[in-house]
């Protein structure tokens, strides 16, 4: 019994730590930060999981998204436009997401 519950650690011990690599904690510079609060975001420190849903939350509360092609967003004139460096994007397109984020958050998580 004592081989089988030891194999059984090691393998939920690798499934924990390859779990844990994506779920890295950052935190939002002050731009990004007010777009996510607007959005109900609370704190300062957020996954990048948590961010992506956020943001969708605030094109959502903002109405950014066009009516008739609902992934089309119209960013030009908001905050989101400025932040992005852009009038509109496409979500079947994320990567002006993505490349925003690289340039927007820091990474918060703590040494042990």
């Amino acid at each position: 019994m004592s081989s089988s519950s030891s194999a059984q650690y090691s393998s939920s011990e690798n499934a924990c730590r390859t779990s844990l690599e994506p779920i890295k904690q950052v935190r939002p510079k002050l731009q990004l930060l007010k777009i996510l609060q607007a959005a109900g975001a609370q704190g300062e420190t957020f996954t990048l999981k948590e961010i992506i849903h956020y943001l969708g939350e605030y094109i959502m509360l903002k109405q950014l998204y066009d009516k008739e092609q609902q992934h089309m967003v119209y960013c030009g004139g908001d905050q989101l436009g400025d932040l992005l460096g852009r009038e509109s994007f496409s979500v079947k397109d994320p990567s002006p997401i993505y490349d925003m984020l690289k340039r927007n958050v820091t990474s918060a998580t703590v040494a042990e």
